[in-house]
């Protein structure tokens, strides 16, 4: 989220922006990917940070799954972000 990414669409992975680097919002059209019982990155860190950037309640997509996103659930909402496709857990 700290790349100037041009018009390519940004689908973040439980993005870690309190952390590291120094933006504060994300563009618009940005999705968001994060497991509510993530351990490792709050989940409300994703909730501010699309309040925040003035996103729809839509760009945040709630996967359920831990931090690794690794399961077949989280990869096929990834999938269809990348794709531009909507993107919500099934």
């Amino acid at each position: 989220m700290n790349l100037r990414s041009g018009h390519a669409r940004l689908v973040l992975l439980c993005p870690a922006w309190k952390k590291w680097g120094s933006a504060k919002t994300v563009k618009p059209g940005t999705v968001i990917l994060h497991c509510r019982g993530d351990d490792v990155i709050p989940f409300e860190a994703s909730l501010e940070l699309v309040r925040a950037s003035g996103l729809p309640n839509g760009a945040l997509v709630e996967v359920r799954t831990d931090h690794r996103l690794a399961e077949p659930e989280p990869l096929e909402v990834l999938a269809r972000a990348v794709e531009g496709r909507q993107a919500h857990a099934g």
